[in-house]
C-alpha cells in the first residue's frame, strides 16, 4: 500500500537526517513522491528512488535509515562515483609514512562510506564526486551567480567561481561564458529548478575549511 504523506511531515522528516556528503537532502535528493515500502527494511516510510542507484543489483526504495546504516555494502548498489585516485594522492601526502597498500585500503574505506551511505543526486552526465584534504566533499546545491556571491567572503561570486573549478572539468571550462551565459542569476531551490537548467553547475564544500568546488555538465 502506498499513500502520500503531508508536506510538512515530510519536511520534518528528511531534515532530521544527517549525510555527511548531502547537506540539504530534503530538498534536492531523489525522494520517491509517496511513501513506499524499503525494500531493506520493509517498513513503509519515506524513501530514496532506488532507480537512482547505479549498480547491478536493482531496488525500488530504499529509507534513510537503511541508507545510513550501510544496508548498500552487501549490494552492488551506490549512488556515486568518487574521484579515488585523486583521494589516494591526499591521503599520502597527509600520510607519507603510511605504505601505498594502506593508503589504497583506506581511500576504499572511505569511498565505500560516500559511494553507498549518500543519496544520489540528479545530475546531466557521469563524473567523479570530489575530494579534498583527503576525503569527499559535500554536496552544497546547484550553482548560482545568487549562491556564489553569497558564498564569496567578499561578495564577488565571479572570482569565487572561477577558482573553485575542480580538475576534472577545470580544462573544459571556458569561465568566462559559462558565468555569463550559463549561471543562472537567482538561486536554485528546488529539484524542479535544477532539472530545467540545460548546464548544471554542482557546488561543494570540503570537510574542513570553506572552500568552494564545482563540477558542471550540460544535458
Amino acid at each position: 500500500m502506498v499513500r502520500s504523506l503531508p508536506r510538512a511531515v515530510l519536511h520534518i522528516q528528511l531534515t532530521n537526517m544527517q549525510f555527511k556528503y548531502f547537506q540539504q537532502p530534503d530538498r534536492f535528493a531523489l525522494w520517491l513522491a509517496a511513501a513506499a515500502k524499503c525494500s531493506f527494511c520493509e517498513a513503509v516510510k519515506t524513501c530514496l528512488d532506488g532507480a537512482a542507484f547505479l549498480g547491478t543489483d536493482r531496488f525500488n526504495a530504499i529509507c534513510p535509515e537503511c541508507l545510513l546504516s550501510v544496508k548498500l555494502l552487501e549490494q552492488d548498489s551506490y549512488a556515486c562515483e568518487g574521484d579515488i585516485e585523486a583521494l589516494k594522492h591526499q591521503l599520502q601526502l597527509r600520510k607519507p609514512e603510511k605504505s601505498a597498500k594502506a593508503v589504497s585500503n583506506k581511500a576504499g574505506e572511505i569511498t565505500d562510506l560516500l559511494e553507498r551511505t549518500t543519496p544520489p543526486i540528479f545530475k546531466h552526465q557521469n563524473w567523479y564526486w570530489p575530494c579534498a584534504g583527503g576525503d569527499y566533499c559535500s554536496f552544497l546545491g546547484y550553482g548560482s551567480k545568487g549562491l556564489y556571491e553569497f558564498l564569496s567572503p567578499d561578495g564577488d561570486g565571479e572570482k569565487l567561481f572561477t577558482t573553485s573549478l575542480y580538475h576534472t572539468v577545470e580544462d573544459l571550462s571556458d569561465v568566462d561564458e559559462l558565468w555569463e551565459d550559463d549561471m543562472p542569476d537567482e538561486p536554485i531551490d528546488s529539484l524542479v529548478a535544477a532539472k530545467a537548467k540545460e548546464t548544471l553547475f554542482y557546488v561543494f564544500r570540503p570537510q574542513q575549511g570553506q572552500q568552494v568546488i564545482t563540477v558542471w555538465d550540460r544535458r
